[in-house]
């Protein structure tokens, strides 16, 4: 009899460790569970700012108050493999493209800015000429998300279609407009006005 109260109590007590046992190794798969998901979830994409971002912000602020800003990689929402062949190799060379380019674009001898920017809503795009204190013009024709910009120096230039080519003389820099695996144009000051050349395919 006692034999028999005694191999209960060894069960009884073996089932309560390995039970003790199984809850301790389990809350221990927990934790480890939540300390790599909150480590996870700390860990955010690096975002890119574009040096020149600050300044061209600053400008479009004083006279558009928070209406236009400059676009960025999270708005832009550029797919992957577009991303990685069209934007990155050329931000290595130029850590403001594809949003910020810069060049003389109305031919006064002075620098000018020309931005991608998007409203508060992020909506509606147009790209910023900054040619001056205080001159800003809005561009909008065919602008859609996913510009990207670049200078193309001054000098004659190619464009149009097929039946209407044209070669024009640039008083200035302009500025390529490029889409991926899209046509490009190119928006040149005419002496009086900025302008539009298709450029290429």
């Amino acid at each position: 009899m006692r034999l028999l109260i005694f191999m209960s109590a060894f069960v009884l007590l073996s089932c309560g460790q390995n039970s003790s046992n199984e809850n301790k190794e389990k809350a221990k798969n927990d934790t480890v569970k939540v300390s790599a998901d909150t480590a996870k979830a700390s860990v955010k994409e690096p975002v890119h700012i574009s040096p020149g971002e600050g300044i061209v912000n600053e400008t479009l602020k004083a006279k558009y108050g928070n209406k236009w800003h400059v676009l960025n990689d999270k708005e832009a929402k550029w797919m992957k493999d577009a991303f990685d062949y069209f934007i990155v190799p050329k931000r290595k060379e130029d850590p403001d493209y594809p949003y910020i380019t810069k060049g003389d674009f109305n031919g006064d001898g002075r620098t000018d800015t020309a931005a991608v920017v998007t409203d508060d809503n992020k909506e509606n795009f147009r790209i910023a000429i900054l040619a001056g204190p205080g001159k800003i013009e809005l561009w909008e024709e065919d602008m859609l998300i996913n510009a990207a910009l670049t200078t193309v120096p001054k000098g004659m230039i190619e464009g149009g279609d097929i039946d209407h080519p044209k070669k024009i003389k640039l008083k200035g820099d302009g500025i390529n407009v490029e889409y991926f695996e899209q046509a490009s144009f190119v928006i040149y000051w005419n002496g009086s006005s900025f302008k539009r050349i298709q450029a290429g395919d």
